[in-house]
């Protein structure tokens, strides 16, 4: 008999910078994707030693894309939507326990939990997914009916652009990165 697990908070990319504090150091991180639970950090220059880390991550406000009409959101770039600065603690999940300094090195990808998040936190969090899945599902929409309007194209990059995404890649490419995400975004 095989469990299905499923997890306990809807998860959504957030691919940013983040600091966090080793010892007398700041360094830094990327941010792969972000829950009320936790996020995924990769490419850490070094594990803290410690099992809770304090983190600092900018937290865009996304407007729901649908509600917006074409020509306004052809008028946005990131750099204009407003973006909160988040501090939390976050404890490492994944054991490292009979890893060598050497095998610690090789590890990219960490999940940590946070710890006591604050209840204005968690709502900015759960905010943010919960308004990047919306923009997401518009996002994937916007690939149904692509040729019915040649500006449909424009749409679909620009939306792809303030996603994150890259939006010179190929549409497939795009559609596929997109739906994978979509996927990910409960699913383990």
């Amino acid at each position: 008999m095989t469990l299905r697990f499923k997890r306990e908070f809807l998860r959504a990319p957030l691919k940013t910078n983040t600091l966090y504090l080793m010892e007398d150091y700041v360094l830094k991180a990327y941010m792969l994707n972000i829950s009320e639970g936790g996020v995924l950090l990769d490419n850490l220059p070094s594990i803290p030693p410690v099992k809770a880390i304090p983190l600092m991550f900018p937290l865009i406000d996304y407007p729901e894309f649908s509600l917006l009409h074409p020509e306004v959101l052809f008028g946005l770039e990131v750099t204009q939507l407003d973006k909160r600065v988040i501090r939390m603690k976050a404890r490492i999940v994944r054991s490292f326990e009979g890893f060598s300094e050497v095998d610690r090195i090789f590890v990219t990808k960490i999940g940590c939990e946070f710890v006591n998040p604050q209840p204005l936190e968690k709502q900015l969090i759960n905010r943010y997914v919960s308004c990047y899945a919306k923009n997401l599902i518009y996002f994937l929409g916007l690939f149904e009916g692509r040729g019915q309007k040649a500006d449909k194209t424009q749409l679909l990059r620009k939306t792809a652009e303030l996603l994150g995404y890259d939006s010179d890649m190929q549409i497939a490419q795009m559609r596929l990165k997109a739906l994978h995400d979509y996927q990910s975004l409960e699913s383990l």
